[in-house]
C-alpha cells in the first residue's frame, strides 16, 4: 500500500466514518450447542474423532462432553443476532483474513454466547484508491463465563 494524501478531503471523512463504527456491533445474543448440530458438522467436515460423537470418549480424553468441532462457531454466529456492518461510503466490501484463537471447547449443552464489536479501524491508501480497513471481533463464551474462542476478521471496504 502507499502513502495516504494528507491534503485529500476524502480521508477524514472515511476516518470519520470509520471511528463511528468501532464499539459494539448489537446486544449478545446465545445459541445452546445440540448433539445433532455437533454430529452433522463433525460429519461434514470429515473429522471423525469419537470425542465428537461419543460422551464417554470424550470424558475419557477429559473434556467434560461431546465437544464441537471448531467450525460450529460460524453456526452459532450466524444463528445468533445479525450483527450488521453498514458503511456510509464505497460499493464493495471485502473479507480479508479471519484469525481464531481457541479457548475452552464447546461442548453439547453448553449455552454459547456470542457477542461482536469493531475494536480497530484506518484508512488505506490501495492501488486503486482509498479503502477502510475494519477489524470486526466476535467473542464466544459458555455459560460459565469461559472464554471458549475468538474470531477477528479484517473486512476491506472500497
Amino acid at each position: 500500500m502507499t502513502q495516504l494524501d494528507a491534503s485529500d478531503p476524502r480521508i477524514a471523512e472515511m476516518q470519520g466514518y470509520l471511528k463511528a463504527m468501532e464499539g459494539s456491533l448489537g446486544e449478545p445474543d446465545s445459541m445452546l450447542i445440540e448433539y445433532g448440530a455437533v454430529r452433522k458438522m463433525a460429519l461434514a467436515v470429515e473429522n471423525f474423532n469419537p470425542i465428537h460423537y461419543d460422551e464417554a470418549a470424550a470424558k475419557a480424553a477429559g473434556y467434560r462432553g461431546v465437544v464441537a468441532p471448531w467450525p460450529l462457531l460460524w453456526l452459532v454466529f450466524f444463528n445468533c443476532s445479525a450483527f450488521g456492518l453498514h458503511f456510509d461510503f464505497g460499493k464493495v466490501t471485502v473479507h480479508g483474513q479471519d484469525d481464531y484463537e481457541f479457548h475452552e471447547p464447546m461442548v453439547v449443552g453448553d449455552t454459547i454466547t456470542a457477542s461482536a464489536y469493531v475494536r480497530e479501524t484506518a484508512v488505506k491508501q490501495g492501488k486503486s484508491g482509498l479503502m477502510g480497513l475494519l477489524v470486526a471481533h466476535r467473542e464466544f463464551h459458555n455459560q460459565h463465563g469461559q472464554l471458549c474462542a475468538v474470531l477477528r476478521t479484517k473486512l476491506l471496504r472500497r
